[in-house]
């Protein structure tokens, strides 16, 4: 399947004058296709994956339970994506409740809660132990701007890609867990990268949906990543597209949608 668009896949990437990264699995028919897969990107928002399967893992060696809850103060508040930011402090969140926000909406203010709660190392450690060596969490998010390259945190396309196929396989943390993962990536708000030119999903309650995607992405200045597990009928897909150097957000929404797409009509 990945053959007979491997050529398109190849020119969408350097049709752009941004730097792209990718790695994409089939599980039907194990193939693979990746471009620049080893080189190291600029996490944003996509290294809140990692930390949400640190935080199963935490709770499944019982040291929390995802519905403890958590105060959150004011000095807890940060800028940048989430809602949390905008409501009172002094309210008491579920952990799984953060881990939902975290994912979906983004949350900056409930990653560093969960970072905290978790610690940096204990986090650090477990992204080791399911093989992501060069990526790497290095700092909470919206607290210091001025970073020098080896303070960042920092993620390849190869090795998240390869997280994401494990959790799809059920081994990250345990089955329930990786299931758990799953169906919160699925509620994700954000879907204007692969997501953006598939069909709209249609049709009387209850029906197959035509597609499902579990995602995250995450952006800053220059930079828009999408990576996730993208289920069609007969395929599933794990995927992970980064970049870096992005001259406007048209150009990266423009390839990944047109990725997504190109995905969506092979696997028919």
């Amino acid at each position: 399947m990945l053959k007979q668009i491997e050529h398109s896949l190849s020119e969408l990437f350097s049709s752009g004058k941004a730097m792209y990264g990718c790695s994409l699995y089939d599980f039907r028919t194990k193939e693979s296709f990746t471009h620049y897969e080893n080189e190291t990107f600029y996490a944003a928002s996509i290294i809140k994956v990692p930390i949400m399967a640190a935080v199963f893992a935490h709770a499944f060696e019982g040291k929390c339970r995802l519905q403890d809850k958590v105060q959150i103060q004011e000095e807890d508040f940060v800028p940048g994506d989430g809602i949390l930011k905008y409501l009172s402090a002094g309210m008491e969140w579920t952990i799984y409740d953060l881990l939902v926000l975290m994912i979906i909406e983004s949350d900056n203010t409930a990653t560093n809660i969960l970072i905290d709660l978790i610690g940096l190392e204990n986090i650090s450690a477990h992204m080791s132990g399911w093989g992501l060596k060069k990526s790497q969490l290095k700092h909470k998010l919206q607290i210091s701007p001025d970073r020098k390259p080896s303070e960042l945190n920092v993620i390849t396309p190869n090795e998240i890609n390869q997280f994401l196929t494990q959790l799809a396989l059920g081994r990250v943390v345990s089955i329930k867990a990786c299931d758990m993962m799953i169906k919160i990536l699925k509620q994700q708000k954000m879907n204007d990268l692969l997501p953006s030119l598939l069909p709209d999903v249609e049709g009387p309650i209850g029906m197959i949906p035509n597609w499902e995607a579990a995602h995250k992405t995450g952006d800053v200045s220059g930079v828009e990543h999408n990576v996730g597990l993208f289920y069609f009928p007969g395929h599933t897909y794990a995927i992970s597209v980064l970049s870096k150097n992005v001259p406007h957000r048209t150009e990266p929404r423009r390839i990944m949608g047109e990725i997504g797409q190109l995905l969506f009509n092979v696997s028919r």
